[in-house]
């Protein structure tokens, strides 16, 4: 809590300031001062908020002992830790906390103010996720496609029936905490689809795909990098059945020549259909033990419209990979005038890399079309 100016600060509230900070840097202890090795449950995933603190940082030795006169010394390293925190979430726009010149002897109270202002935003907000440019992103960690296997309907009188091409991939961690730091930390799961060649269902189903753009899954959100579609769900909202957590249907005519219009009219060819507003792209996902693993299960359903009446054999292709934090500060920002607020004595005290705690990839289950 706020303290008094003028007050010195004692080695009780420092730690106090200390063990709270390291909730987020490290991970909750429990009542004996031991970090939390959670466990996945259900439950507890979605309601124990405590499990959404905890960057899985290494430990640090910022705590002092009982008798310890808190000095700049102490005041510094914290405040070191605290930049570079700060950094990993918003790097050139981050609340830079400046050192207590060394030449004074004691640290008062007060100077812990703007500390746990942070720790109280992060506390109380979603702005411990953030992950700002120092974040290492690999799109495509894992792709493949349908081949250009048709799919979809192809009789003109089977009005109403939509046909549907579906594939699973699977996110594997060593265990549910390597999952909870990577996505504490604002890591990220990415998903991209691509339509490409064939005679049919190409251009309609890239345009759906291009609005779209990417799919991002965090610990909070899914969010899409376009501007068509909706994010319902949330690493820490899923359960053990599959939920749907973003959907978009249709494409905006605007953008492009050939069509036109609210009903979507295609001009360009006569395959006896006209209206594109219900090609529809869901993605539904899961979380659950495998064996000692720990994963999330992403499946992506692809819905054609109702009315055509030939198949589909574009080449569909989905791309997935991640987003994960990287060192922060940088070497590059450490080297600069900028990098002394993270360094004592010439030591940096750094955020360090997540890209440990990145998943494992897989193809759960290929693209397969209904009707097959």
């Amino acid at each position: 809590m706020p303290r008094n100016v003028g007050d010195v600060i004692t080695a009780v509230s420092f730690n106090t300031v200390v063990d709270r900070w390291n909730v987020l840097w490290q991970d909750p202890k429990d009542s004996s001062g031991n970090v939390v090795a959670y466990t996945y449950d259900v439950g507890l995933h979605q309601s124990e908020t405590l499990r959404q603190r905890g960057w899985g940082q290494p430990a640090n030795n910022l705590n002092v002992s009982a008798s310890t006169k808190i000095e700049a010394k102490h005041y510094n390293l914290l405040a070191a830790h605290i930049n570079s925190g700060e950094y990993h979430r918003e790097d050139g726009s981050m609340t830079v906390n400046n050192y207590v010149a060394q030449a004074v002897d004691v640290v008062l109270a007060s100077d812990m103010n703007p500390f746990e202002t942070i720790m109280t935003s992060y506390e109380n907000t979603d702005a411990k996720f953030d992950l700002g440019a120092t974040g290492i992103e690999n799109y495509a960690v894992l792709s493949h496609s349908n081949g250009g296997t048709p799919w979809g309907t192809d009789d003109a009188a089977s009005t109403g029936t939509r046909g549907t091409l579906t594939t699973i991939q699977k996110y594997k961690w060593a265990n549910y905490n390597d999952a909870r730091h990577f996505f504490n930390s604002g890591g990220q799961i990415i998903i991209d689809l691509e339509a490409t060649g064939g005679s049919f269902g190409y251009n309609e189903w890239d345009y759906v795909f291009d609005q779209i753009d990417n799919i991002f899954i965090g610990a909070k959100t899914t969010t899409k990098g376009g501007t068509n579609g909706t994010g319902q769900k949330n690493f820490y909202s899923l359960n053990g059945n599959y939920q749907q957590i973003f959907n978009a249907i249709g494409f905006q005519t605007s953008a492009y020549g050939g069509y036109g219009g609210a009903a979507y009219q295609y001009t360009g060819a006569a395959y006896g259909y006209n209206t594109y507003g219900g090609r529809q792209v869901t993605v539904e996902a899961k979380l659950g033990m495998d064996g000692t693993d720990f994963c999330m299960w992403v499946k992506v359903i692809l819905t054609e419209d109702v009315d055509d009446v030939a198949q589909v054999d574009a080449n569909i292709t989905l791309s997935t990979g991640y987003k994960v934090a990287g060192d922060a500060p940088e070497s590059a920002y450490l080297a600069s005038s900028n990098g002394s607020v993270h360094k004592i004595d010439g030591t940096p005290y750094i955020f360090t890399t997540r890209i440990a705690k990145v998943p494992t990839i897989t193809t759960d289950s290929p693209w397969t079309p209904d009707p097959a």
